[in-house]
């Protein structure tokens, strides 16, 4: 209980996590026995407990479709003396005569890293992992029946857990990525463990957690990308990202065979690397003014146009079409150098704008010493321009507007070749 509430306490004060997409590494790292299961009196498959530990993995995305399915079972962990020497010796039991070290009994544990499974997570999607401890004796075996059944669990399992899992989050006490019970998602007396050794206790491999009559329901955990980062750098009392899943069959009735294990797992995350960002606009180049806005600080009393942000195409014959040649008004009234100002968004001040306006249909924009640091071409046709200027290695630009009967030009730009969108304008003719 206590490791249980400094796990809670641990994840409510932990730093916030993103959710995003990355790779999960799950780790077996050892057990703790803190109670054995019964046992036959002569000890025929080795002093005290044998065990081994199976883990079902479970992937699917955000709206419950499965990616993939995957059982992992590790070797046998016990007395590995005599004709046991396939098993990995693992506690403290000793033979009559105090030697032959090897068996496991309350008290003992072991720790490992072994890697059991590791997998590409997007972003949304969620882990459902079963760990579960088996009492092994070469006899009986309740395994396979076990996985099958688990296995035709899976689907179901993807279409409820999505949207149960939407609502948690380790930094609001909804804890997502935590041992469940198997009923919190409909998993009810998955399986019966033989009916002979459920409910006389004969000897054979079975899942230790198991009530008395052989009903066993398993734990799990679900881990969702918006909860790894956090999951994977708390301490929950047995490490950094180590997790523990608790069997304990006095907890559910089970007084005869009464087994108490805890499994450690461990996760890391390793989270996608972040997208590069964009590259800085280039430098200007032969004295033209950078386009993005919003414009640089004046520079004696200059403000250059307002150019949004560049684009990725620097020619202007291949953005527009080529002016018109009968539709160009070659009269004076609109060639010549037209003088104002620009603003941004509704107003039309306060910055220095001029034209030049050539016969030929081409134009200018002149900065106030009357340098050019833009070109273009124009239309003029029924007292309404339109025209267009591109920087030197910058971006293009577009105008539009009506002459009135004062002579004077009011209109609009915009970027590329939208006339709008930026903001007004308003000149006249000097």
């Amino acid at each position: 209980m206590k490791k249980i509430i400094s796990f809670v306490l641990l994840l409510s004060l932990s730093v916030s996590a993103t959710a995003q997409s990355g790779r999960i590494r799950i780790s077996f790292v050892g057990f703790d026995c803190y109670r054995e299961t019964w046992d036959d009196i002569l000890q025929s498959d080795g002093k005290g407990d044998e065990v081994y530990f199976n883990f079902g993995f479970n992937l699917a995305g955000r709206n419950g479709n499965t990616k993939l399915t995957y059982e992992k079972r590790t070797n046998v962990y016990g007395d590995a003396t005599g004709p046991f020497s396939n098993r990995i010796s693992v506690g403290s039991c000793v033979d009559l005569f105090g030697g032959a070290r090897g068996g496991i009994k309350a008290g003992d544990n072991y720790r490992c890293n072994d890697i059991i499974g590791e997998y590409d997570m997007a972003d949304g999607d969620i882990l459902t992992v079963f760990p579960t401890a088996w009492e092994y004796d070469p006899i009986a075996d309740n395994r396979n029946a076990f996985t099958s059944t688990m296995s035709g669990f899976y689907n179901s399992l993807n279409q409820k857990i999505g949207p149960f899992m939407l609502g948690f989050n380790v930094l609001t006490g909804n804890l997502g990525a935590v041992v469940f019970q198997g009923t919190t998602m409909g998993l009810q007396k998955l399986i019966r463990a033989g009916g002979d050794q459920g409910e006389l206790g004969k000897p054979g491999t079975r899942p230790i957690g198991m009530e008395k009559l052989g009903d066993f329901t398993p734990k799990f955990l679900a881990l969702n990308t918006p909860n790894l980062g956090t999951i994977a750098n708390s301490n929950m009392g047995f490490g950094q990202g180590v997790i523990a899943v608790n069997y304990d069959e006095a907890a559910v009735g089970n007084l005869r065979d009464h087994g108490n294990y805890t499994i450690l797992i461990k996760v890391e995350f390793f989270p996608s690397p972040a997208a590069n960002p964009a590259p800085p606009p280039p430098a200007p180049r032969n004295g033209s003014t950078p386009p993005p806005p919003p414009p640089p600080a004046p520079r004696n009393g200059y403000t250059p146009p307002p150019p949004p942000p560049v684009t990725g195409n620097n020619n202007a014959a291949g953005n527009y079409r080529k002016a018109s040649r009968p539709e160009i008004n070659t009269g004076n009234s609109i060639a010549g150098k037209w003088t104002g100002t620009y603003g941004n968004g509704a107003g039309n001040t306060p910055n220095f704008y001029c034209f030049q306006l050539n016969t030929n249909g081409s134009m200018q924009l002149l900065d106030p010493n009357g340098n050019t640091i833009a070109s273009g071409n124009y239309t003029f046709v029924n007292n309404q321009l339109t025209g267009h200027y591109t920087y030197n290695g910058s971006g293009t630009f577009s105008v539009s507007a009506i002459l009135d009967a004062t002579g004077t030009l009011n209109g609009t730009w915009g970027s590329g070749s939208n006339v709008q969108g930026g903001g007004k304008w308003i000149m006249t003719k000097k």
